[in-house]
């Protein structure tokens, strides 16, 4: 699976790249944390659910939602049409814009969002300044690679995921998490998900009927 980051010129809400995608450092003091939350983002890859972890250090909150592609997108093969590639694009920005997929009990500032996404997909634009750059044999060549790689995808890592990382800090501890994103994703059944906080940990199931998550804190 191919990974991109996206940087934003808002220093506030910029995408690190990042070669551990957790930002386990925010949560040094939580050694409970680490095999717990290890061994749900190695869980299997099913179709029509989610999983969602949150943890806790002070007043720093870091929410990890994982979707399978086919669920966001509605395939789940590398985009090559024009229409694919846009709605692969669209996803993109949604998962950058938290307030479209969370809404939270209290006021929370957003201090930093990471993106790990499924393809390195180049939008059109980008396509056709690539092709001036390049005789028509490099693009030939060009395009045996990409399509070398489309059919990889494919058929060698059939199951993908979006991953994104949420790093919050809130004045008063988060109390309820309602995931008001369910509508953006039709075919996604449920969220698995765990918490631990500083003062204990849990796990539920949300849905697109019963999307509110309740924290003891």
């Amino acid at each position: 699976m191919k990974t991109i980051s996206i940087t934003w010129k808002n220093p506030q809400k910029a995408l690190r790249a990042s070669s551990a995608f957790l930002k386990v450092g925010a949560f040094v003091g939580l050694n409970l944390a680490v095999p717990v939350f290890s061994a749900v983002h190695a869980a299997p890859h099913t179709h029509g659910e989610g999983k969602l972890q949150i943890l806790q250090a002070g007043s720093e909150w870091q929410l990890v939602l994982q979707l399978p592609v086919a669920d966001v997108l509605g395939f789940e093969y590398t985009p090559t049409t024009a229409n694919e590639r846009k709605r692969y694009q669209n996803m993109q920005e949604m998962f950058l814009r938290f307030d479209d997929i969370f809404t939270l009990s209290n006021t929370c500032a957003l201090l930093d969002t990471t993106l790990e996404s499924p393809w390195e997909v180049a939008n059109e634009h980008d396509e056709h300044d690539e092709h001036d750059e390049h005789d028509e044999h490099d693009e030939h060549d060009e395009h045996d690679e990409h399509d070398s790689e489309y059919e990889s995808d494919a058929h060698h890592n059939p199951h993908s995921d979006f991953r994104v990382a949420y790093l919050l800090s809130c004045q008063e501890p988060l109390k309820r998490i309602e995931m008001t994103g369910f509508a953006n994703w039709p075919s996604l059944q449920h969220v698995n998900t765990i918490w631990v906080t500083n003062k204990g940990q849990g796990a539920m199931e949300i849905t697109p009927s019963q999307p509110m998550l309740s924290i003891n804190n």
